[in-house]
């Protein structure tokens, strides 16, 4: 769904109209319809990435319409089409009624807004505004948990003949003998990389953005003790580097006491306790800290000395791909306690 408001100007033509959009940060775009692409219609979209303020931003397309129509809506040969995402932010909403309100006060006319009737612009209060912090762990979470449940549908329906052939032999010890030519077994191993990189972006990501946002953690900053090149002092006056980056960095998020030690630092949270619970999954019973352990060991293991776990099937992968869910979900509920609205879509 979306709202979608089109200005009928009264003394606009295609250059002017071209014009006002570039002057007021709009970039021209193809659209993704192929035949939409033509000389009738010219498409532009509005898209601030400075503090997440965007999460789709604002389409607009300068369309030229008949004769019939200008007569029908008493208008100009070329018309303002704008459109945002049911999904776009408070800031995006706005951006729009202000895009519509500037255009028609230079170019006049009337306008008709699919949700809220002729003349009517978007009612601001119908959309919650969120801040930079929450939106931004918002995208982080739903962004991890998107890649984790694409994983799990290509390998929802995974087959492999030897694989299957080697799981229906009946004496263990000759299956012990062969399993090493089980091709999912490397699969699997190979896989769970994908599964720390998960972990690794969404601690990584979130302590970054508490660094950039939150006022307490950003006094923290102050008292941090780290050393800096030169080369990078000159990135960060260039703004081509952040100090919430440098202290970012500087700790090492595939590692549980790293991990711990930034957000007990800087968020005064104690991931080891947050994590200390225990959970059911796939009817097993475990503590999740142990869990997420057994995973960043096995992941150093594989890649660093090529240790392979003969034992790993898809029974036992889901079971790792499903606790790094419920280690964000349990993250998720934690930051909440902080009095923070995050959108999180659980799957």
């Amino acid at each position: 769904m979306s709202v979608e408001i089109t200005l009928y100007t009264k003394k606009a033509t295609k250059t002017s109209l071209v014009k006002f959009l570039l002057e007021n940060g709009f970039q021209k775009i193809k659209h993704f319809i192929e035949e939409l692409n033509n000389t009738n219609a010219l498409h532009y979209i509005w898209y601030e990435f400075e503090n997440y303020q965007s999460s789709s931003g604002v389409e607009a397309t300068i369309q030229k319409i008949s004769s019939e129509e200008q007569s029908n809506y008493q208008c100009s040969e070329w018309i303002l089409h704008t459109r945002t995402r049911s999904s776009a932010s408070f800031e995006d909403k706005q951006k729009q009624n202000e895009i519509i309100r500037i255009t028609r006060r230079q170019f006049g006319g009337s306008f008709y807004n699919d949700w809220y009737g002729t003349n009517k612009y978007i009612n601001l209060d119908d959309y919650p505004k969120f801040s930079p912090l929450e939106k931004s762990l918002s995208i982080i979470s739903n962004n991890a948990t998107d890649k984790l449940e694409k994983l799990k549908d290509c390998l929802e329906g995974y087959q492999n003949e030897t694989s299957d052939i080697i799981s229906k032999i009946e004496h263990d010890f000759i299956k012990s003998l062969i399993k090493d030519n089980d091709p999912s077994i490397i699969l699997y191993n190979s896989l769970i990389p994908f599964l720390v990189s998960v972990i690794e972006y969404f601690f990584s990501q979130s302590f970054y953005s508490f660094l950039k946002y939150d006022p307490s953690c950003r006094e923290n900053i102050t008292s941090e003790k780290i050393k800096i090149d030169i080369s990078e002092v000159l990135n960060i006056n260039n703004n081509k580097n952040t100090i919430e980056s440098i202290v970012t960095k500087s700790y090492n998020f595939q590692n549980i006491e790293s991990i711990n030690k930034a957000y007990k630092r800087y968020l005064n949270i104690d991931i080891r306790s947050v994590l200390s619970c225990k959970k059911k999954v796939d009817s097993k019973i475990f503590r999740v800290i142990n869990k997420l352990d057994e995973i960043l060991n096995a992941r150093h293991s594989f890649v660093h000395e090529l240790d392979i776990n003969y034992e790993i099937n898809k029974e036992i992968y889901f079971g790792y791909l499903k606790t790094i869910e419920v280690i964000i979900e349990l993250m998720l509920a934690e930051f909440k306690t902080k009095n923070l609205n995050i959108e999180y879509n659980k799957y």
